[in-house]
């Protein structure tokens, strides 16, 4: 079961390099197979339905293919989730919240203080 983003996950501002480069791990990986087993649909209508051939979705769901920008925003609209599920799953932080945090760096101890105990995982 996918248990959240890394812990070592750092923004990086969008990157897609970056992007490709950190979807093969296993909590991208894993998130993609259980959001899909969740809605009990089959590897090949999936792939059908998302718009990518059966042994694409085969490889992101086992990490051995990264993610591009279209297909992420594919995958979470189909999955019904938000995009910045994705994008934590990636290692990443919305650029959004970057920004918040860069704005209002003191926001960062209090968020460590509130939900470090949960975050373990």
């Amino acid at each position: 079961m996918w248990r959240g983003p890394r812990p070592d996950a750092v923004a990086k501002g969008g990157n897609a390099s970056y992007a490709r480069e950190v979807a093969t791990t296993p909590t991208t990986a894993s998130l993609l197979r259980d959001l899909r087993r969740q809605q009990g649909r089959s590897l090949r209508s999936a792939a059908a339905d998302i718009g990518v051939a059966p042994s694409q979705l085969s490889r992101l769901e086992r990490g051995q293919r990264g993610l591009t920008p279209g297909v992420s925003e594919r995958l979470s609209s189909y999955y019904g989730v938000s995009a910045d599920v994705v994008v934590l799953a990636q290692g990443e932080v919305p650029v959004d919240i970057v920004r918040i945090l860069q704005a209002h760096p003191e926001a960062i101890e209090e968020l460590r203080q509130r939900y470090a105990d949960g975050a373990a995982g």
